[in-house]
């Protein structure tokens, strides 16, 4: 860098470096590159000798001028970091001190009296400390009698007719600079569009490749002169000041301070053939008045970059300010340029950011990894090169950084595609997209359609969506005579991008209190800070909402619904399959129960098919139900004999669970009178089978999970409220009086509790660090009775700074559908801590119904036409798939179990929705279906047997007119899960009835209505189903009903995935480590929206049973068979044929 200084100085003494302006004066300096390189040499002098050595920084609030120059190469011949900062930024205190703070200055030089006096008044102890406090000219302020002007520092660096050519080369006003590359020679504070600034350390070598690789880029010569009206506190400012400078040519400072006026002043006046600017820059200078009349013959081409160059930036480079030429570049403050393009602005549209740069490198790479993705395909910008900064200051991000075989690379944030010719585009901040039910949603897409279609400036940004986690709002700068309707521009929208990306809202400025977007000095939009904006301003609305509706519901309620949602005109016909996604069908449901108060299924929503029919379903319902008096009282001091089910009225029984209570929680800290809340009985699946082994080597899951934005604190305050919604989640299990079943304890909701069942664990570097302690053996050891159904581990997480936790939660507290509550709920808090949650249906209402109806009349019908669907059982002991060692024990302890989870998969099924909408086949008979083809291929014979678990969310043993006046049990905040054993005949060719053929459709039906037809034993208690085979068939029918359970089973997730992992708002998952009852459980998942549907599964096998490779092929294998099986063209084929 100082020999690119030296050598145009030597080589242009005369040539105008510099020529700053001042718009209150007709008279300005022009300098030439030897003036600037003498004046530069007289201030380092004087410096020098106020005391100032290398290596100490020099600090500087200075406007746009020939000032800034001087101190920069000052700064540079005495190998002082140079630290530029915004003199519009002083009345910032904490930014200030932070900058200061960090960059550990030494010097500081001030703009003029006034900033001096702030920055003295805004931190003292600081601007005290400094070696050197000098402003350029110093008016009269008694306060600033410790501050320095740039005479006396030039008059100490002595007169140019007093230096002596004698003088030893050991001053630096003459002696060449000898310096490192790798020397710190800037510090270049980020514009954040977040929390405080990061100081960039560019290096000599840094520095002075940029300038070079910029010159080659935009084709420089000793006759370009550039209008430089960018922050000099930025790192394009700087740029753009020296890189015109260092190949001879002219950089003209216009003003102090950006200012359209000067601008246009100075093209015109000093024939500048570049104007540097970013998109907001540039609409003020063609906006202003004079442009029009303003000669700019001059220009040869408009530099732009720093954010999304839409097409009219394009256009208005040439309508505003008739230039020919324009380049569109990606550059950091890490690294500047990295790429660059020339695009025509009289015709060509801007997309890229063109190729990259001499000296520069770039890769795209998959988020969060260092793996190259293919041309064409989107990810995350990693850059290289001698460009490079050497890292933050104080090592801040240190994890954005990373070396290879390759050099020094750093992970930009930015998402970019690379064509195959090696032009880039770029597509936004990973941090800015929208997160929509799972699809990624790039804001400037949407703001490039509506630019170029429509010609609307906006800014896009998420807002909260309770039921797509974010959705889109446009924030348009202003509203003109040609804009069109609402209507007309979604429309637009949805023919260019699809429904997922049309805008849940569209504001101007205007609504939200704003004259302009929140920006950084260098004209960036402030993103952040507007989506605040935005989120207040529609929570705002939300609180303005009309309580909820009591009378009937009319077509016209709907159609304000709808069009309030969406913003769409729709008429009583109006099929909703034309304008609405299951995700929006879900925020519809939710407004309905909200505002209407009535409840109404997706599925009613999307098969109701228009508005008028929506109405006519609607209107028939009662409003939603609330709880029914005394299914959740609220009593203040512990249970008595009444409050228990499984007491059956007995004060006895009573008092001997009183005692065993306490004789289990005393020992912990707790006691009965203020502790428990409630005992529960459990009931038959969750003792049999996920209940009855010691400790934690019961099925249980270990999760880890870390957050998006909360710390450590504010995730403590998520869970404290959500354990307090769900009763489960402090609970404790203990053997019954009787032995069995066993009953859950729950205790309340109070500190003692909450401090037994969350701790904290040390900080961890990486989010991966929490995975590895689900497998330490450590956190969650096997306990003795009484076993704690929740435990949660919370830790820091160094390279978020945010926060993480690991926990394990027993199976027989939990199912798939109360996990889901839960973690919705967690996730819920954790984005928005004040959001209320909605009251679940409490558990102990079902779990004391299921008890107290275990034995009833229902109940034995119920067993008896389970054990006569099994009456067949013994001969089937070929059928039954993996074949289990005679010594298998699915119940070992949880040190020797080795369960694992194989590798997720998928499989496209684009005729699933098909098979639905035309032939009522759910995604759940198929996959049914393929597993029970898949096992009996495997045993080679004509029929399957497997487990398969079923939600149970219905009210156990009660007649139908009594389940329609209790609250749905979906929302029960507790384990319903049921397993019911299939025994599946296999249409072959030699055991069809009569060799007919089978069809598959036919097949599928047949499997739906058995399914149908064993729904409502789904409760039948399995223990009761394993003593009655015994008693009513034979003892070995009992084993086998064990042995067949254990085997494989089916168990099809309520999950919500995008691209197999699952989605939250505030949280990120990360694993699951799980102990399993079954040697082969095949979970399984649907992914989609209606349109395109995915089958994903995650085995999870006992490795001494089923070996990893033998639990991937079968997986696929499944797939394999889903994939035909849904396949439109082998709907009418003989499955025996298959078969065979």
């Amino acid at each position: 860098m100082h020999q690119t200084s030296d050598i145009v100085s030597i080589e242009f003494p005369e040539k105008y470096s510099l020529r700053p302006q001042d718009a209150s004066s007709a008279q300005y300096l022009r300098w030439s590159h030897g003036q600037l390189q003498y004046a530069a040499r007289l201030l380092a002098s004087g410096l020098r000798d106020q005391g100032l050595r290398a290596g100490q920084p020099i600090a500087t609030y200075l406007p746009n001028g020939m000032e800034w120059a001087v101190t920069f190469r000052a700064a540079s011949i005495l190998r002082c970091p140079f630290v530029p900062l915004n003199p519009r930024g002083v009345a910032n205190v904490a930014e200030v001190e932070h900058m200061l703070k960090t960059s550990g200055a030494r010097a500081i030089i001030a703009g003029d009296a006034d900033i001096a006096a702030k920055l003295a008044s805004a931190v003292p102890d600081l601007i005290s400390a400094m070696s050197i406090r000098a402003v350029p000219q110093q008016k009269s302020n008694t306060a600033l009698e410790s501050w320095i002007n740039f005479y006396e520092l030039f008059k100490s660096g002595k007169d140019a007719e007093d230096w002596d050519e004698d003088r030893p080369h050991d001053s630096p006003m003459d002696s060449p600079v000898q310096s490192e590359d790798d020397e710190v020679a800037v510090i270049v504070f980020t514009s954040g569009t977040t929390s405080l600034a990061k100081g960039g350390l560019h290096t000599n070598a840094s520095v002075g490749n940029s300038l070079l690789s910029q010159a080659m880029a935009l084709r420089l010569t000793p006759s370009h002169r550039t209008c430089c009206h960018m922050p000099n506190h930025h790192i394009a400012g700087i740029n753009i000041a020296l890189g015109f400078m260092i190949v001879g040519g002219c950089t003209v400072f216009p003003s102090a301070s950006f200012d359209p006026a000067a601008s246009l002043r100075a093209i015109d006046q000093e024939r500048c053939t570049n104007l540097p600017s970013v998109p907001a820059i540039l609409q003020a200078i063609a906006a202003h008045p004079s442009a029009s009349s303003t000669d700019t013959s001059s220009l040869r081409n408009i530099e732009l970059g720093a954010t999304t160059i839409l097409l009219e930036h394009r256009r208005l480079c040439w309508t505003g300010l008739r230039c020919k030429s324009m380049t569109n570049s990606y550059a950091a403050t890490e690294a500047v340029p990295i790429t660059t393009a020339f695009f025509d602005t009289r015709t060509a549209e801007v997309v890229s950011v063109g190729s990259v740069v001499d000296g520069a490198r770039v890769r795209i790479c998959a988020p969060d990894t260092r793996q190259p993705v293919p041309r064409g395909e989107a990810g995350e910008m990693h850059i290289s090169g001698a460009h490079l900064i050497q890292g933050y200051l104080g090592g801040f991000s240190a994890k954005s950084f990373y070396d290879d075989e390759h050099g020094r690379w750093f992970m930009t944030g930015d998402q970019g595609i690379m064509a195959n010719d090696g032009t880039v585009t770029i597509s936004g901040r990973y941090k800015d997209l929208i997160i929509r039910g799972g699809e990624n949603i790039a804001p400037a897409a949407i703001e490039a359609v509506l630019d170029a279609k429509l010609k609307i400036q906006a800014q896009v940004v998420g807002v909260r969506s309770e039921e797509a986690g974010e959705v889109p709002v446009a924030i348009i700068q202003q509203q003109n005579d040609n804009t069109l309707p609402t209507a007309e521009i979604r429309k637009i929208l949805v023919a260019a991008l699809g429904p997922a990306f049309v805008p849940e809202n569209f504001y101007i400025l205007q609504d939200l209190g704003l004259k302009d977007y929140p920006r950084t000095s260098s004209g960036k939009v402030r993103k952040v800070e507007l989506k605040e904006i935005v989120q207040k301003h529609e929570d705002s609305l939300a609180e303005e909402e009309p309580a909820a509706k009591v009378s009937g519901v009319t077509v016209d309620d709907l159609i304000k619904l709808w069009r309030k949602l969406l913003g769409v005109d729709v008429s009583p016909e109006s099929s909703v399959g034309d304008f609405a996604d299951s995700i929006t069908s879900m925020r519809f449901r939710n407004m309905v129960k909200r505002n209407l108060g009535v409840d109404i299924t997706i599925e009613e929503i999307i098969e109701a098919g228009t508005v008028q029919k929506q109405a006519e379903l609607l209107s028939s319902r009662s409003n939603t139900k609330s709880l029914p008096p005394g299914l959740d009282v609220k009593r203040e001091g512990p249970p008595d004999t009444d409050d228990v089910a499984i007491t059956l009225g007995e004060p006895a029984v009573m008092a001997q669970i009183k005692e065993q209570v306490a004789e289990a929680i005393t020992p912990l800290g707790f006691s009965w009178d203020e502790d428990v809340e409630d005992v529960l009985p459990s009931w038959d699946l969750g003792y049999e089978v996920f209940g009855n082994v010691a400790g934690t080597a019961k099925v249980n899951h270990r999760m880890a999970i870390t957050t998006k934005q909360a710390d450590v604190d504010e995730l403590y305050a998520a869970l404290r409220i959500a354990i307090d919604h769900h009763a489960m989640q402090r609970s404790f299990e203990l053997k019954g009086a009787n032995g069995e079943p066993t009953m859950r304890v729950i205790m309340r909701s109070n500190d003692k509790w909450f401090k037994y069942a969350v701790g904290n664990i040390e900080a961890v570097d990486q989010p991966q660090d929490l995975v590895k302690l689900l497998y330490d053996g450590v956190h969650f050891r096997e306990v003795d009775q009484p076993y704690p159904s929740f435990l949660v581990k919370v830790a820091k997480v160094n390279s978020t700074g945010k926060s993480g936790l690991i926990w394990a939660l027993q199976h027989s507290a939990f199912d798939g559908l109360a996990l889901s509550s839960f973690l919705d709920d967690l996730d819920a808090l954790l984005a928005s801590p004040s959001t209320p949650l909605r009251a679940h249906v409490p558990y102990k209402a079902w779990a004391d119904t299921y008890f107290l109806h275990r034995t009833s009349p229902a109940a034995s019908r119920a067993v008896n036409r389970q054990i006569q669907r099994l009456s067949n059982l013994t001969s089937q002991t070929p059928s039954l798939f993996p074949q289990l060692p005679s010594d298998y024990n699915p119940h070992a302890t949880a040190a020797h179990r080795k369960t694992y989870f194989a590798p997720k998969i998928s499989v496209s099924l684009p005729y699933l929705s098909s098979l639905r909408s035309q032939h009522s086949i759910p995604p759940f008979i198929l996959i049914k279906a393929a597993l029970a083809f898949f096992l009996a291929s495997k045993t080679n014979t004509s029929t399957a047997i497997f487990s398969q678990n079923e939600n149970g969310r219905t009210w156990p043993f009660l007649e139908p007119w009594m389940q329609t006046s209790l609250p749905d049990c979906m929302d029960l905040a507790g384990p319903t899960l049921e397993r019911t054993l299939q025994i599946i005949p296999i249409p072959t060719k030699t055991s069809s009835s009569n060799n007919k053929p089978t069809a598959v459709l036919q097949f599928l039906k047949s499997l739906k209505s058995k399914q149908d037809s064993e729904a409502p034993d789904v409760h039948a208690p399995w223990n009761l189903i394993r003593s009655g085979l015994a008693q009513k068939i034979s003892p070995p029918a009992q084993d086998l009903f064990d042995l067949a359970s254990m085997s494989t089973c089916l168990n099809y997730l309520p999950v919500r995935t995008k691209d197999g992992e699952l989605l939250y708002e505030a949280m990120e998952y990360h694993q699951t480590k799980a102990n399993c009852e079954t040697a082969w459980l095949y979970n399984c998942w649907i992914e989609g929206d209606g349109k395109e549907m995915r089958l994903w599964n995650q085995v999870l096998a006992d490795e001494e049973v089923v070996t990893r490779e033998q639990a991937r092929e079968w997986a696929r294998e499944v797939m394999e068979w889903a994939e035909w099986l849904q396949d439109k063209e082998n709907w009418e084929k003989d499955v025996g044929e298959r078969v065979k």
